[in-house]
């Protein structure tokens, strides 16, 4: 309190109504101006509480045209946040719902994510670059043993190189990039060119190693058209004319005339040392040794006698019209002693009742045993087997490094297979069933397609190359694996290959 406040305290005024001391009419009026200006304070905090108010929860502009509230701008932060429209009326703007959506569509979209023509999610250029990366990394490693040559050679010369491709710049960086490519794009295409022309034949000395089709000529054609086999067979059939199976060849002709370019006058001959056939045997005075027929051979009346024993015919000799001659079987079929026995059908097929014994079998030139698939597309040697999942029925076709089943190798140097179709008379197991089944090796060793350095003991898995097989790797299923190498060699195209069967 100032000293001034103190004297307006102690002075007093003399009036009517007593004495009032001039400090408390002072108070009362300041208390009057406090409570006019507390008044309006009450009325300005009112104005602002309301106001304050309209701010937070007005529907409408608070302050004017352009203003909102805070529950507008929160119903406006939710439209941002939530709309499936455009949020707060704002053409072409997408709420974070939205974004959200369009975000998980390029990530995880199978077709054209946010409705873009020709787009791909991340999840379809991931399966994308997971198949390029595949494929690049089978090709990387057909191409590694040459690359690792060729990285030696590179080195050496790298060093010279590296001048001149600092001071070429961005230009020759460009230039080499594209160079590469060019290169990659065309030695892809060369290797491709290549491996298709190994599969053809030249016009002029064609050396084909597969299955060659042409039409057959009909029976007596005598041109220079190319005869099948079913042209040859039929002119083979026609010479032999249902000749036994023992002499339809003629080896099997010579061997039977005893290889003797003179059968006719040598029978000629043998035929004039023989009685004609109105002689007898007692007309003659002894046989070709000299000796006496009638004293050295009984007679049949002599071996009718009582006294006639067998005894008396081993010794005086060798007879063809003994009495009570015994069958002799002409055929197995006749040995019924007892009920095991080989046979014949009525086709000529060899039929076997009771147990099979053989001896060992040396100098086998076949490798494999093999079984008949129902073929479900065209095969050749050395293509690895797979079952065709896309089949509605059961078919076998070339595998590759996407097929589930694998059974095997395609063979043609099986020493025995099974399966196919009943072979009919005149006809091979082959001819039969090739056209309707693949031979498919199922143990012992088989060529098989391959490409890339071959190691002994190596896996073999199919590649992406349809048929064609490729060395086994760190995550390719044991199940791929048709058997192991056996022969090694250091060639890096696709060749016929000798594995061992199996797992």
């Amino acid at each position: 309190m100032s000293n001034n406040e103190k004297t307006l305290e102690i002075e007093v005024v003399q009036g009517t109504e007593g004495t009032i001391a001039s400090g408390e009419l002072y108070g009362a009026d300041q208390a009057r101006a406090y409570a006019d200006e507390a008044g309006q304070a009450a009325d300005r905090a009112k104005e602002s509480q309301n106001l304050a108010e309209a701010w937070a929860h007005s529907d409408q502009a608070p302050a004017g045209e352009g203003t909102r509230s805070s529950k507008t701008w929160s119903n406006v932060s939710k439209e941002w946040a939530e709309s499936t429209t455009a949020p707060d009326n704002t053409t072409g703007s997408r709420s974070a719902k939205t974004w959200a959506d369009v975000a998980r569509q390029w990530a995880e979209s199978d077709k054209e994510p946010d409705g873009v023509k020709d787009a791909k999610s991340a999840k379809t250029w991931a399966g994308v670059a997971n198949d390029h990366a595949n494929t690049a990394s089978l090709k990387a490693n057909a191409a590694a043993a040459s690359a690792n040559t060729a990285s030696l050679q590179a080195q050496a010369a790298a060093t010279s190189a590296q001048t001149a491709t600092t001071k070429a710049g961005e230009a020759s960086t460009s230039a080499n990039n594209a160079a590469v490519s060019a290169k990659a794009a065309a030695d892809k295409y060369t290797a491709l060119v290549n491996e298709d022309l190994t599969k053809k034949a030249d016009l002029a000395g064609a050396d084909f190693n597969g299955k060659v089709t042409v039409p057959t000529a009909p029976a007596g054609t005598n041109d220079s058209q190319a005869a099948t086999t079913a042209f040859v067979m039929a002119a083979i059939a026609a010479m032999v004319d249902g000749s036994p199976e023992a002499l339809d060849t003629l080896k099997e002709l010579a061997t039977a005339l005893g290889n003797d370019p003179n059968f006719a006058t040598t029978i000629t001959n043998l035929i004039a040392t023989k009685l004609d056939k109105t002689g007898t045997a007692v007309k003659a005075t002894g046989d070709a040794a000299g000796n006496d027929i009638q004293k050295t051979y009984a007679t049949k009346e002599e071996l009718n006698k009582q006294g006639g024993s067998l005894a008396t015919v081993a010794t005086t000799g060798s007879y063809t019209d003994l009495l009570n001659l015994p069958a002799i079987p002409s055929k197995t079929s006749e040995l019924t002693n007892d009920s095991r026995y080989v046979s014949t059908d009525e086709s000529g097929n060899v039929v076997l009742t009771g147990t099979l014994t053989a001896t060992p079998v040396f100098n086998a030139v076949y490798n494999d045993y093999a079984e008949f698939f129902p073929r479900g597309g065209d095969t050749e040697r050395g293509d690895i087997i797979a079952c065709d999942e896309a089949s509605s029925r059961e078919q076998y076709v070339k595998a590759t490094d996407k097929s589930l089943c694998v059974v095997g190798v395609h063979s043609e140097e099986f020493a025995q297979i099974i399966g196919g179709l009943q072979v009919e008379e005149g006809k091979g197991v082959m001819e039969t069933n090739i056209r309707q089944f693949i031979p498919v090796a199922m143990a012992g060793r088989v060529h098989v397609k391959y490409f890339g350095k071959a190691i002994v003991g190596t896996k073999v898995v199919p590649s992406e190359i349809p048929g064609v097989g490729r060395v086994w790797q760190e995550g390719d299923s044991l199940d791929h694996v048709v058997g192991r190498i056996v022969e090694p060699d250091t060639r890096q195209d696709v060749r016929l290959v000798k594995i061992l069967v199996g797992r």
